[in-house]
């Protein structure tokens, strides 16, 4: 009887009802990407002005800024070098209750396919084959909404969200129309917060590829013994 419960807990933990359709916590959500997606326009300096990860419930960052570059080769989950279309985004950040301050930096590639440019892969070992990070919209220029889902061998899956601006800050309008894309893709909307610019005098960056979550009821960040980094790169 004991395991029989377990096994319908464990159901609707990994399943919830949402617009009026089944929700897979362990699947990623089908995802259209952008068409006609021009990478070249997509390059360059964002700030992250909102961010949502489904492993977080509480705000943790600050001083979130995003580089994208193509590159020419992806590594792979074996540590081998694949020479194809890539895309690499350097990141930096802080922690929102760091009394320091301290910058930290990150990084991860994907591989873009050409036929496809606004879905890239990443491989790795933790998940299921596949991290895939999708371009929903953006107009280049001014803002850019990415998803982000990898499906892991136990348990649910990790999805995240950023809104990107070239700016610190976006008008009200424009948040709304983004915001309103994401519950299409599973994102609830409760946990999707503002990333503030407020204080962010530089200092030097230092390199922090561990694990980051933090507990609900906390704004804690914690680095526990999983696999995946910094919530969206290594």
């Amino acid at each position: 009887m004991a395991a029989n419960v377990w096994r319908l807990v464990l159901v609707f933990v990994l399943f919830e009802v949402s617009f009026g359709r089944i929700v897979n916590k362990r699947k990623c959500p089908e995802v259209r990407a952008v068409p006609h997606f021009d990478l070249p326009k997509m390059l360059g300096d964002w700030y992250v002005v909102e961010y949502y990860a489904s492993a977080e419930e509480a705000l943790s960052y600050s001083c979130m800024k995003a580089v994208f570059t193509e590159d020419d080769h992806v590594q792979g989950a074996d540590g081998t070098v694949e020479w194809t279309p890539g895309v690499t985004m350097n990141f930096t950040y802080r922690f929102a209750d760091d009394p320091l301050g301290e910058n930290l930096l990150g990084n991860i590639t994907w591989r873009v396919d050409l036929n496809e440019p606004a879905h890239w892969t990443h491989s790795e070992i933790t998940y299921d084959g596949i991290y895939n990070t999708y371009v929903l919209d953006t107009e280049y220029k001014t803002w850019a909404l990415l998803l982000h889902c990898a499906e892991q061998r136990e348990g649910a899956r990790y999805l995240s969200a950023f809104v990107l601006s070239r700016n610190t800050v976006l008008p009200k309008n424009v948040m709304a129309y983004l915001r309103d894309k994401l519950p299409r893709y599973d994102v609830d909307i409760k946990y999707v917060f503002p990333i503030p610019h407020d204080d962010c005098s530089s200092k030097p960056a230092r390199a922090d590829y561990s694990p980051i979550l933090v507990e609900v009821g906390s704004k804690v960040p914690k680095r526990p013994g999983v696999s995946y980094n910094v919530a969206f790169g290594h």
